[in-house]
């Protein structure tokens, strides 16, 4: 026996040594190290009344050991990362401040061996509130519009929130939209916080949060002036044509938005008819105003339109013969032509119903003896025609031997 109790403590120390690094071996085989990424980091511990601006605090990496039996049911609920917002600086209130991550494990299977960032940056304000006037935005009016004092109410509300973005706040804004059609605002708006130069400011509660907003909106009428014109149909009579039109009054002034008279240029009467006239007259016309528009109060839509109405002319050239009067006795007169050629003008009725054989220009020999003379014609013409130019003289001879 005194063999085995021979450098007892080498052996003992020994067999330690094996069961220490079976151990090991058995331990380094049954768990792995992994790396968890995107762990959310929550805020904990809110002193009361405060307000967190920092609304999302990041996230954290985290390297952990686990069974390798139980590698598969590591999740993001694995882990809770915090930061104690009980350690913040009120003294900085609104003012960014660096805080530890702290983090723990929620299963008994997973060992944390590291975890980053190790900080995050938190910022915590304390809460405020005070009244705050409301105003209405109406945006750009639409031409031809214009509004009354916007009525709202109420006209004063409640802002809450950090104190840090609270004396930000200049006014509550109503923002409300005129209709181009022109109908009356009567509605509840939303507000929206904003500073001084009309940007809105976040995280800041209103109550109440509508308001209700009246507008009154009218029809602004300007004028323009502009000629009258006619409309005409049918034809004058056979021969006859239309040489003008007058409407009196010549002209008229409209009334309306500037936008409906923008693209008027005339106001035409009603339809009027020709009736196959064959003499000036005049008619009785009714304007007919855009849509839109109207005359100033009082003021007739009658006109009178005057239609000038002319015979149509035209000239005509005609061959006739030329007769001797007033021969003394005992005297002959010879023409020096038969016929003569009469350059005719007068209406196209007068001219066609012409005929030439009733035209007969007479040589008048009145007192003179025998020999010849240069005289010249005198024609008489039907109603409704007349000669262009004049006559020039005919040679004529008187000689003895008449009856």
């Amino acid at each position: 026996m005194s063999w085995l109790l021979r450098n007892w403590h080498l052996k003992l120390g020994a067999l330690l040594l094996s069961t220490i690094l079976y151990a090991g071996l058995v331990f380094s085989s049954s768990f792995v190290e992994e790396r968890f990424p995107g762990v959310p980091i929550v805020a904990t511990s809110q002193p009361p009344n405060t307000y967190l601006l920092t609304q999302q605090l990041g996230s954290i990496d985290v390297t952990y050991r686990v069974t390798s039996e139980s590698a598969d049911q590591v999740t993001i609920e694995t882990f809770a990362a915090s930061v104690d917002l009980a350690a913040y600086d009120l003294g900085l209130a609104g003012e960014p401040q660096v805080l530890p991550v702290e983090l723990r494990s929620l299963s008994d299977a997973v060992e944390i061996i590291s975890w980053e960032p190790r900080e995050a940056t938190v910022a915590l304000d304390r809460l405020g509130a005070r009244s705050i006037r409301v105003e209405v935005d109406r945006g750009v009016v639409p031409p031809g519009l214009e509004i009354e004092t916007p009525q709202v109410a109420p006209q004063s509300v409640l802002a809450q929130g950090p104190e840090s973005r609270l004396r930000l706040v200049n006014r509550a804004v109503a923002r409300v939209r005129i209709d181009p059609s022109g109908i009356d605002v009567s509605q509840q708006v939303d507000l929206e916080a904003v500073d001084v130069n009309g940007q809105r400011v976040e995280q800041v509660e209103l109550t109440p949060n509508a308001v209700q907003v009246e507008i009154a909106v009218s029809t602004v009428e300007t004028s323009k002036t502009v000629p009258v014109s006619t409309e005409l149909t049918g034809s004058t009579g056979a021969g006859f044509r239309l040489r003008s039109v007058t409407v009196d009054p010549p002209i008229v002034t409209l009334f309306g938005t500037p936008e409906e008279l923008a693209s008027i240029v005339t106001v035409s009467t009603d339809s009027l008819d020709l009736a196959d006239a064959t003499s000036s007259v005049d008619l009785e016309g009714t304007l007919v105003l855009p849509p839109g528009t109207h005359l100033a109060p009082e003021t007739s839509t009658a006109v009178v339109v005057h239609l000038d109405v002319v015979a149509d002319s035209g000239s005509r050239t005609v061959l006739v013969g030329v007769a001797c009067a007033n021969v003394g006795p005992g005297l002959t007169c010879l023409p020096g032509t038969e016929q003569i050629a009469l350059l005719l003008s007068g209406s196209l009725a007068s001219l066609n119903a012409l005929d030439p054989a009733s035209i007969i220009p007479l040589l008048d020999m009145t007192g003179l003896s025998a020999g010849t003379y240069q005289i010249v014609p005198d024609v008489t013409l039907p109603a409704g025609v007349t000669l262009v130019g004049t006559l020039t003289a005919v040679s004529v001879t008187l000689t003895p031997g008449g009856p």
